[in-house]
């Protein structure tokens, strides 16, 4: 199984966004092919070329409502297409107020990239599966999580136990990885949702952008499982809040 980690801001109290989310796009390996190609051909017949890298802040954002139709008509494929490709999200969402990272912590995996290896442990049990980790960049990226990932896995009881997890993180380019720009653009409809808190109350009337990311929400919510249950009966839900100070 084939992971690939991303993240929508940054809990950090200097980023402007108060509901950071970080998500795990999980794809079968055998399938790993198929969804990359979908996402070459969406490329190609909606946006000219198949070289494009998909990034949400250059899409999801109300601009490309008011002067890109043509993205529009792309992001909108895209979500549609989402929803029959044979993969699983898992989302933890963190709130605000946060603390800065402790410099010293080198060896702590934050607890948003636990709870999302919970999940995929969980997973790749079910399907009788060995899952690799695929971040963005290099190791030292995301506070170091490539040594930070390493030594929960070998240091703590928890992180022995996930014997479904390779024994290290990948890291890949997100220009050419399909996977990456999938959990990037889902981690941005995620955020935003979250921040407008759209799961409280519906866009004002005639909001096209909010309505458009509920609907988009909805349709990555269906794409997460919320069944995963640990052997002492703990079930997992398969989009998670953090309270502050947890992340």
């Amino acid at each position: 199984m084939l992971v690939f980690i991303d993240e929508s801001g940054n809990p950090h109290p200097n980023d402007s966004s108060h509901r950071p989310v970080v998500v795990a796009v999980c794809i079968d390996e055998r399938q790993g092919r198929f969804v990359s190609a979908r996402l070459h051909g969406l490329k190609r017949d909606f946006l000219g070329h198949e070289r494009k890298e998909l990034k949400a802040s250059n899409l999801i954002k109300r601009g490309t409502f008011r002067r890109k139709p043509e993205y529009v008509s792309f992001l909108e494929e895209f979500f549609n297409t989402l929803l029959n490709l044979p993969l699983t999200v898992f989302a933890v969402i963190m709130q605000a107020p946060f603390e800065p990272r402790y410099v010293g912590d080198d060896l702590h995996l934050p607890n948003r990239y636990r709870f999302l290896v919970q999940r995929i442990q969980l997973l790749a049990e079910e399907q009788d599966a060995m899952a690799t980790l695929m971040f963005d960049g290099a190791a030292e990226l995301f506070g170091g999580i490539g040594w930070q990932f390493n030594s929960y896995l070998f240091r703590s009881e928890e992180g022995r136990a996930c014997t479904h997890i390779t024994d290290a993180p990948s890291f890949v380019d997100s220009q050419t990885s399909a996977g990456i720009q999938i959990a990037d653009m889902v981690a941005s409809v995620i955020r935003q949702y979250e921040e407008a808190e759209l799961y409280r109350q519906a866009p004002r009337v005639g909001d096209t952008y909010l309505l458009t990311i509920r609907r988009w929400y909805n349709l990555i919510e269906k794409k997460t499982r919320d069944d995963l249950t640990t052997i002492d009966g703990q079930r997992r839900q398969g989009f998670f809040r953090l309270y502050p100070g947890d992340s």
